[in-house]
């Protein structure tokens, strides 16, 4: 009324004419839009590009024209959605919105060009709007395609639960789609299932074994309990054990790895709690859609659209938080990482100030020639650097090239340790005869006698001892020393000293630049047998050699255990918020099990 007013005012004695004009334009305009309206439903070639209805969001008028074609926005306040009528959600649209009874599914409409565009259409529609969703589904409220697992292509011709067309592995039967390789399946989880049947009757098998060797089980639980953790001898001379109130950040019970290993436990969890905390406060002191952000569960496609631009829009807005986020983690991580190692070396350094082991008293000697065994190597090694010194020295370790006939030495010190302990008449193992057994017991038993390595005794030959003996006295001498040797020293200011009075290096065996060096190992922690295979060729094979057995054995994991597993939940069916059972969740957890 007032621009019509104004029109009067403006033309003057015309005024009255312009005015009956105008009410008579603006009725045409009114039905011209309705009857475009209804030409847009009727006609194929205009349902291509429908009027579009927006709702919410950033629609607040009506009347205006989107540069992607015809679009019409009408206020949400305007109501629920009509029928046939096209509309573009946005980030404000209602998630909760339904459709009128007489059309009560959400449609994709896919035959326009636009994206997140639904309307509300009756069951038998549903297909001219998605030629995929011809179902209507009355619990989500939306059309949807068929669920048959297995499939590729529903039957559009039925609104029902039927596939045309099975995807690879599947074969198609009244509708369904049955997996080819069901009876293979079934097999290997029968055969899985037998073993693991097979494992629980041996374990209680186990449990109602009679003892047949009462002697061998307390040599045995006594050995264990030499072996266990204790604490250091009490006033009366028992070892007790280690209370659980231990603790393993500062106390020796295992050496100082252990020790260093639960403060590295500690640094991550203090590091975890940091990022958190970091997250925590921007979430509720910034926005607390960031405690929302990519948490939201996906459904139908409706609320997906909705879902997606609401996520997008507000991930620009507090794009800058996650920017401050990310700075503020990465100093924070790098001064945290700083900080725990000077404290880790400071640790370790205290705890080796306050402990005297037998690295404290050795130094390791580098550029030994090859020399062969049948020189007395250790006793010439000592006296000469006892001759270049004047520190007395305990003893020389030559670590010896051996690694080819590490078996056969092995046994060789084995026999010899038994035949010892023989002579020094300590007390020896009771031959028992095996305990008469029959049926199931008997076979478990054998069984485990064969993975155990524990069979019948092999023939003793008629080789005597003199030619045992002659025959590894000849593979020692066909030795030849490794590059290294270990020094050891009476006192640790010996070992200081040599290693000083040496540094310059020396000569041996017609070698020269020969050094001694500090090492922070203990004894128990050297390979001997690895000695004089560590060249830089030598080296870079075994690298490669490890790097590609890794490689393989991750391309037989991926193609036998993940390859299945990726397969079927990429062709699976998430429509409508639909997702894999526990079963999946639970076989991906055992395929990354068994790919570490």
């Amino acid at each position: 009324a007032m621009i019509l007013a104004a029109l009067v005012l403006a033309v003057g004695p015309h005024g009255a004419a312009g005015a009956s004009s105008a009410l008579r334009h603006s009725e045409t305009l009114r039905a011209g839009r309705a009857a475009g309206l209804q030409h847009a439903l009727d006609d194929p070639q205009a349902a291509r590009a429908p009027v579009r209805v927006v709702r919410g969001g950033n629609a607040t008028g009506s009347g205006k024209t989107m540069s992607s074609g015809k679009t019409m926005f009408i206020d949400s306040e305007a109501g629920e959605p009509g029928c046939m009528a096209t509309s573009k959600v946005n980030s404000g649209s209602n998630k909760n919105d339904m459709c009128p009874e007489s059309c009560p599914f959400f449609v994709q409409d896919r035959n326009d060009w636009d994206f997140c565009t639904f309307a509300c259409v009756a069951e038998d529609h549903c297909a001219s709007y998605n030629p995929h969703t011809h179902i209507g589904d009355k619990k989500l409220g939306v059309c949807r395609s068929c669920i048959v697992s297995g499939c590729l292509h529903c039957d559009t011709s039925v609104t029902e639960e039927r596939c045309s067309e099975c995807q690879a592995g599947y074969y198609l039967k009244d509708g369904q789609c049955w997996f080819k390789y069901g009876g293979a399946v079934s097999l290997v989880h029968g055969v899985i299932a037998g073993i693991v049947l097979l494992v629980a009757i041996w374990l209680l098998e186990w449990g109602f074994r009679p003892t047949v060797n009462q002697a061998g089980l307390d040599h045995a639980l006594e050995a264990r309990e030499r072996a266990r953790l204790k604490m250091k001898k009490d006033g009366d001379g028992v070892r007790k054990m280690f209370p659980l109130t231990t603790n393993l950040l500062n106390e020796q019970v295992a050496g100082p790895g252990m020790m260093l290993h639960f403060n590295f436990q500690v640094f991550l969890m203090i590091w975890a709690v940091f990022v958190a905390v970091v997250w925590m406060c921007f979430a509720h002191f910034v926005d607390a859609d960031l405690w929302r952000l990519g948490t939201s569960k996906f459904g139908v496609p409706r609320e997906n659209c909705i879902l997606v631009m609401w996520g997008y829009e507000r991930q620009q807005a507090l794009m800058w938080t996650k920017v401050e986020f990310l700075w503020i983690v990465y100093f924070g991580s790098f001064l945290m990482c700083m900080a725990y190692g000077i404290y880790q070396l400071r640790a370790f350094q205290e705890v080796d100030y306050q402990h005297k082991t037998m690295k404290d008293f050795m130094a390791m000697i580098v550029g030994l020639p090859a020399i062969e065994g049948t020189k007395n190597v250790e006793e010439d090694l000592k006296a000469h650097i006892e001759q270049l010194t004047g520190q007395r020295l305990v003893g020389v370790s030559v670590a010896w090239d051996w690694q080819e006939h590490q078996v056969a030495i092995e046994k060789a010190l084995d026999d010899d340790l038994q035949e010892r302990l023989y002579l020094s008449g300590a007390d020896q193992p009771e031959l028992l005869d095996e305990p008469q057994m029959g049926g199931l017991r008997s076979l478990l038993y054998k069984l485990e006698k064969s993975l155990l390595g524990l069979g019948p005794a092999a023939a003793v030959t008629e080789r005597t001892e003199e030619d045992a003996g002659r025959h590894i006295e000849e593979l020692l001498q066909a030795l030849h020393t490794s590059p290294r040797a270990f020094a050891v020293f009476e006192t640790q200011q010996a070992k200081e000293r040599t290693v000083h009075a040496l540094r310059a290096g020396f000569s041996f065996e017609g070698a020269s630049g020969i050094v001694m060096e500090e090492l922070d190992a203990e004894p128990d922690t050297v390979q001997w047998a690895c000695f004089g295979h560590s060249t830089r060729t030598q080296k870079i094979i075994r690298l490669a050699l490890g790097v590609g057995c890794i490689l393989l054995a991750c391309l037989f994991w991926a193609v036998v255990f993940y390859a299945p597993y990726a397969y079927y939940v990429m062709t699976f069916n998430y429509e409508n918020g639909r997702e894999p059972g526990f079963i999946v969740g639970f076989a991906f957890s055992m395929i990354v099990v068994v790919g570490n």
